[in-house]
């Protein structure tokens, strides 16, 4: 899978090593769902303004209370919580244009042939230190990949500062501009950023043939602890407008509907 600096907040590269590329079956030391309440929402708070602490001590008071962007209708926030104490592992923000632009866009013209198509843009992402810090990381892009191959978002944008680029050049992201210059990127305080992009349709393909070692983890292998789809569909209990009037710890993430496998 806001780099703006968001990517940089990460810990550690893709991988460690290819040995956690072999994971690729069977039960995750962690869930990953959709926000859905507050309590989620505030752990997803907390592990990003703590990973941007790491290297953005300036923006870490911004980044200790949820965003107006948390809660907007084009966007979702996808959480990783530890099952041993139910603890934040990592998080990460999808942003889309399916209704109004991306704040990006007031950063920088998009390519038409990317601007033309629906676009899910990252932004807070933030994963904890520790042993599992690769593999959260790979789990919440395989969440992100999945969720836009279901709802037909045709390319994943970044923000990523270096040397982190380097991680999403072997994920199959490519520069945006194509000169690798760094843009400073509103959203995220200013923060210089290199904008790369993913072409979500020709993702497994391009994997295949380039005999990509995560190949078996991010197509092949199935992860029921990565609960993308259940957790959206819940969120359809009771009518949208009813929800929107609704007195309770639920918050929206409507206008990205029921992804249909």
């Amino acid at each position: 899978m806001t780099m703006n600096p968001e990517l940089a907040a990460q810990s550690g590269g893709v991988t460690s090593d290819r040995s956690q590329a072999r994971l690729n079956a069977g039960r995750l030391p962690f869930t990953v769902r959709i926000v859905r309440n507050e309590e989620q929402l505030n752990k997803a708070v907390y592990i990003r303004s703590e990973a941007y602490g790491r290297h953005w001590p300036n923006l870490m008071a911004n980044l200790q209370k949820p965003e107006t962007q948390d809660r907007d209708p084009n966007s979702l926030i996808i959480l990783a919580e530890s099952k041993a104490d139910g603890s934040a592992l990592g998080t990460m923000r999808i942003d889309t244009n399916l209704t109004s632009p991306l704040q990006l866009e007031y950063d920088i013209e998009l390519p038409s042939d990317i601007s033309s198509n629906p676009i899910a843009y990252v932004t807070r992402l933030g994963v904890k230190q520790g042993r599992l810090g690769s593999l959260v990381k790979l789990s919440l892009f395989k969440s992100l990949h999945r969720y836009c191959l279901a709802k037909q978002l045709a390319w994943i944008l970044a923000g990523v500062r270096p040397p982190n680029d380097r991680d999403y050049v072997r994920l199959g992201f490519r520069d945006l501009t194509g000169e690798s210059k760094l843009v400073p990127i509103t959203s995220s305080g200013g923060v210089p950023v290199r904008l790369m992009a993913f072409d979500v349709r020709t993702a497994e393909r391009n994997w295949h043939s380039a005999a990509n070692p995560l190949y078996e983890f991010m197509f092949k292998a199935y992860h029921p602890d990565i609960e993308i789809f259940s957790s959206v569909s819940g969120m359809w209990a009771q009518p949208r407008r009813a929800r929107a009037t609704t007195e309770s710890s639920e918050f929206s993430v409507d206008a990205l509907g029921i992804p249909l496998l």
